[in-house]
Parts: structure tokens; sequence; C-alpha cells
């Protein structure tokens, strides 16, 4: 328990002192470090009295304790006292109270009541421990007003340990008003990653409805209206169950989406100029999809109107001029173009930018024009309809076009795959990487990018130390040297010198690496990987018995270097495309690539690969932005929109074995 500060431990000290001496002994729950998952809601408290103070609980329990020397009455006072500290926001007082009570023992009659305050007061602090505190809830009883009190509590501390559907499932158990309660475990079995959720339902039956729910609009996503016939099947199969009458406020709201009907669609690339070669290669990826959607629909009347727009030398008011009354945009792919253009758009016009500023404001935030009022445009006032789960009448032009945002951001940034490998290798267990980085801007980048998000990982964990031990190097020398001071070689070498030196004897030992390291992280260029790797192998002591991964990111990987790439590159993970995995599911489309355009090298196949998927992510956006949890399947990674507007891409893992690329399912 935390100690009370001098002035405020002597006042409550003298006066449960003056109720009686207190004794026994006892223990509190062992402090421990867990990461807080998500905000949990507020717990409300039972109030005991109306205008009375602590102080008059302590007061009663003194005088009860002088007239009858009832314990358990004298106690229950005395943890009304706590109570009310709680209350009134004085935790510190409230702990202090509540310790006295615990060092006399506390009694089965107020043993409910003291584990509720305990929880109350140390939920949420940094270093209670959720554990400690969910065991003391197991005596409580879980009816009436304490049995809503427990499982908010629960709630609470469930979500602080990461343990989603377990507070979803205790959420249930509350009072909560059922609008709300459904808004809560909604965002949490959304939460909660995909291939959990048939455990989830077993485990938790009360979340299945939830669970459903949520695998229907994953496969309605494409038509707003299919997602409205067919919730309205689900209410009746679920009929009298809290979903039934309180669906979800997004799930409600993509009912009210339009289909994505663009009939003419803008393409800013560099056609021309110093970037015409990766414009053009965009284009084709493009292109590509375009036709896919042909072989689907077998008629080319029923397809959007491609328009290409070279953007270089032009300024944003040509390219407003040339956009003219198209709504949807995909482009431009340089930041300075987007930033200039943007703020002259029209409302309405919907953008796919094929890359993002440095900083962006969360939707709702953003000063151009395109956005609160264009929102406003949209949020038409059909709640009553909505409710029905009838499409809304058309208010507008932009109304029509069924997208809630106007202005998403898609890149292959690099710093997004120093971020997704820093997740990987800390879930993985991992907390002692060397991270090597080559002396370039690019690698650079992503050197500063891992590290503070390892920082942030770390912080979840309320760990102040990263434990990152950094080499960054210029050429091979600088790259061998770093490695071997970094895994203490250098060192073991000097060792073994020193003491052939001392006694005149050759020493029979091989040279030690640090045995804390778990990890090797690199940020560096094809080349470059392929010395490093052979470099961190001879500096492994094989003796040891342990191995240390190596991870890289796509940007050390070229896969126009043969097979002696993969020799060296011998165990290492990566993490890259599907579109360039040797076992992805898009076959024949590469069959037909590689017809069309021969000889395409590794930036080219990613490139294409981008393309390709920005003009199928056009006309989902609006169902991505509704709801958060959705994803598309593409060819450069599983896709998804953040609360910014921007596509965050998560690729599969892979690693070299026997000179071939494996795809890892983990």
């Amino acid at each position: 328990m935390r100690h009370l500060g001098q002035a405020g431990k002597i006042f409550t000290l003298s006066a449960v002192a003056s109720v009686l001496v207190l004794s026994g002994c006892g223990s509190t729950p062992k402090p421990q470090s867990k990461p807080v998952a998500v905000n949990p809601t507020p717990i409300e408290t039972t109030k005991v009295e109306e205008n009375v103070t602590p102080e008059h609980k302590l007061l009663e329990a003194k005088k009860a304790w002088e007239r009858t020397r009832d314990k358990n009455k004298r106690d229950a006072l005395l943890l009304q006292a706590a109570d009310l500290y709680i209350q009134n926001n004085q935790p510190v007082l409230a702990q202090q109270v509540l310790y006295e009570v615990k060092e006399d023992g506390v009694s089965n009659a107020n043993n409910a009541y003291y584990s509720l305050l305990v929880t109350r007061t140390y939920a949420g602090m940094p270093d209670a421990s959720p554990d400690a505190l969910l065991a003391m809830l197991d005596s409580v009883d879980s009816t009436g007003e304490t049995g809503y009190e427990k499982a908010q509590l629960q709630a609470q501390l469930y979500s602080q340990q990461g343990n989603l559907a377990a507070a979803a499932n205790s959420v249930l158990k509350t009072n909560m008003p059922d609008a709300q309660k459904v808004e809560q475990v909604w965002q949490w079995v959304t939460a909660i990653p995909k291939e959990s959720l048939a455990q989830v339902g077993e485990t938790y039956p009360a979340l299945s409805p939830f669970i459903t729910l949520r695998k229907l609009t994953e496969e309605n996503a494409a038509s707003p209206a299919e997602l409205a016939r067919n919730l309205q099947q689900f209410q009746q199969v679920f009929r009298g169950h809290v979903l039934a009458t309180s669906l979800p406020e997004n799930v409600l709201e993509a009912t009210q989406l339009t289909e994505a009907g663009a009939n003419d669609i803008a393409v800013l690339l560099p056609l021309s100029g110093r970037l015409a070669r990766t414009g053009q290669v965009v284009k084709n990826g493009i292109m590509a999809a375009y036709y896919t959607d042909v072989e689907k629909r077998q008629d080319e009347k029923l397809l959007p109107r491609l328009r290409f727009i070279d953007t270089h030398g032009a300024d944003s008011q040509q390219l407003v001029d040339e956009i003219g009354s198209t709504k949807f945009v995909i482009g431009p792919l340089l930041k300075d173009t987007i930033e200039h253009l943007v703020p002259n758009l029209p409302i309405g016009v919907n953008v796919l930018a094929l890359n993002r500023p440095d900083d962006l404001p969360v939707h709702g935030e953003l000063k151009s024009p395109l956005d609160a009022s264009a929102t406003q445009v949209l949020r038409s006032d059909n709640k009553a309809e909505a409710t029905a789960l009838k499409q809304p009448s058309m208010q507008s032009e932009f109304s029509e076009l069924g997208l809630p945002t106007s202005l998403n951001y898609y890149g292959l940034a690099p710093e997004d795959e120093a971020k997704q490998l820093a997740e990987f290798i800390f879930n993985k267990g991992y907390r002692a990487p060397i991270v090597i980085a080559a002396q370039s801007s690019l690698y650079q980048r992503m050197d500063d990018t891992f590290k503070k998000h390892w920082k942030t990982l770390n912080s979840a964990e309320n760990k102040q130390r990263t434990n990152i031990t950094s080499v960054t190097f210029n050429d091979s020398n600088s790259l061998r040297e770093g490695i071997t001071q970094a895994l203490d070689v250098a060192q073991s070498n000097e060792r073994i010198n020193q003491i052939e030196y001392m006694t005149n004897d050759e020493v029979y030992n091989m040279p030690r690496s640090r045995r804390d390291i778990d990890a090797i992280v690199a940020f560096a260029s094809p080349q470059d990987t392929e010395l490093l790797n052979p470099i961190i192998e001879a500096s492994l002591n094989p003796y040891d018995g342990k191995q240390v991964p190596v991870y890289a990111t796509s940007r050390s990987m070229d896969y126009d270097s043969g097979k002696n790439q993969w020799r060296d590159l011998q165990n290492v993970h990566f993490i890259d495309m599907p579109w360039l995995m040797p076992s992805h599911k898009w076959q024949p489309l590469q069959k037909e690539v590689e017809q069309a355009w021969d000889n395409q090298n590794t930036m080219q196949k990613r490139l294409f690969a981008f393309g390709f998927d920005a003009y199928k992510l056009l006309p989902q956006l609006g169902m991505l932005n509704t709801l958060n949890y959705l994803s598309h399947d593409g060819l450069t990674g599983t896709l998804s929109l953040n609360q910014k507007g921007e596509v965050i891409r998560k690729q599969p893992q892979a690693i070299i074995r026997n000179e071939k690329v494996q795809m890892l399912s983990e």
C-alpha cells in the first residue's frame, strides 16, 4: 500500500487510533507492472450517505466501539469512511484506513466490502497488480448491486491486462445502459485479432453474437446494401438480445453508405521528368487492377473512366483545373504536391494520396476545406431510418459518393516497416536486441523509428530502459568492427591474449559472445546485409548453444541477385509484400504481368503492387473508414485504416532456408 504524507498520516492514524489500538498482520496486493491496453470505463461508486464526511464515519466508528465493542460494526463504519475518501478523490487516505482494517483482520461479514474498496482504490495504479486484485474479487458475491460493481471492476482490470475478451465478457454482466454496454463490448471485440475469435467464442459464449456480427460485417464489406439486408436477418435471429435493439453506431453508419460507383477517376502521377519511370510502373499496376475488374464485370461500360494526369512541372491550380468535376482522385505521389494540392481541392473530392505528409492531424481536426464540412454533409440526419436499417435519401452529390472521409493516405514508407518489425520482435518476447544500421538517411530513419517505437513498447510495461545495443557503419570494416564490439567478441579476444601473455602458454579457448543479446535487427541495403549475416554467424560462439535470430525488412531484400544472395542470408527473418513471396495467391495475375512487362526488377514489382492495391482500395475507403477493424488483403500486405486516414500495411514474415524464401505463419 502507498503511505500517507506526514500530515495526512498523523491525522488518519490518530483518528483510527482513537477508535482502538489495531493489531494483527496482513498483506496487501504485491505491486507488479502490467501494460494498460485500453482506457477502462470509469467505475460508478455507490454513495454511502449524502452530506457525510469520512471524518464523521471515523467518529461513528470510535463511538460504536466504545459502546458495544462490536468489531464488525466498527469495521463496517471504517470501510464506509474509506469509501467516502475514494469518492472524494482522496485515495491515499482511503488506502491508509484500509491498511489499518487489514492489520486488525477482516471479518467474513466485511470481506466482500473490503475487497471491493481495495480493488477500486488500486485499480489503474501503475504499481498495482491486476492479477492480485482480480483474485481478491473472487470472494465477492456476483449478485445484485455488488455483482454489478464487481463486474465493472473486473472489466477495468482485464482491460489493463490486455485481456479484451474477458473485459468484454465482464461488461455484459454490469448494469450499464444497453447502448453503452454494446459500444464498449463492440470496441473490444473488434480489437481482438481475427484468428483468435473462434477460441474467444468458445471461452466466452456470451460474446458469440458480437463475433457473429463482426463476421457478418466482414463478409459484406463490399456492399452496404447487402450489409443492411443481412443485419435485418441478424436482428431476427438474435431477437431479445441486446444487439437486436442496440446495434453499434459504426455498423449503422456503414449501412448508410451507398455503393462507391465512381464513373470518373483522375490519377495524378509523375509521367515525365526525373520520376517518369516510377510513375509509369505505378500506372501499370493501376491499369492491371482496372482490367481485372473488366474481366469480373464483363462490361467495360460499367467501369469508371480513368484519366492520367502528369504532375511533373504542374502547379496546384493547374492540377485542380485538370481534375475538374472528377470526384475520385488517386495520387499525387510526392509529399510536396499533396501538401500544396489538398487545400485547394473543392469539397466533395475524395483523394487517396500515394504518400503522406510528415505530420498528419486526426480526422475531424483537418483544417483544409475537405474535412469538417464535407463530413457534415455526409452525416445526414436519418437516425430513424438508420435504426430501421434503411438507405437514406441522397442529401447531396457528396453523400451519393458514400464516403465518410474525403482524404486518405497510402504509402510505402520505410518507417512503417521498422515499426512493424519492432512490434513483431517485442511480441515474440525479445527484450535486448542489437540494432545495426547503415549510415544513410533511409536506414537512419528506420533506425530512429524502431528505437522510438521500442521505447514506447517498453513504456507500456513500465520499463524505463530499452536495452538496445546500437551499431552504425559506413563500410565493411566498420561493420565488422561494430558487430564484434557489440557482441563483446573483441573484448573476449583481448582477455584470451592477456592470459596467454601472463602464462606464456597458448590458451585453447573460443572467443565468447554476449549472452544477454536475444535478437539482431538490420537496417541495411541488400548488399550490406549479405555481408552482415556471415559476420554475425562468425562472431557468435557456436558452443554457447544459443541461436540469435537476425531480422530485416524488405529494404534488405533484392530478388534479382540470384542464389548466392540467399546462401549468404541463411536463417535471416524478414518482412515483405505478399506479392514477392513464392507461394502467394495471385499466380494467374503474376503470369499475365510477366508476359506484359518482362524482367521487372524488385523495386518495379513493389511499385506495380502499390498501384494495383491503390485502385482496389478506392471503392472500399468508405467502409474501411467507418469500420476500422476491416481490412483489405492486397498485394502489398493486409491493409486497414487508422484514425488519421492512413493506410496501415501489415506484411507477412518469411525466412531464408536452404537458399529459398519460406513463408512463416506466425
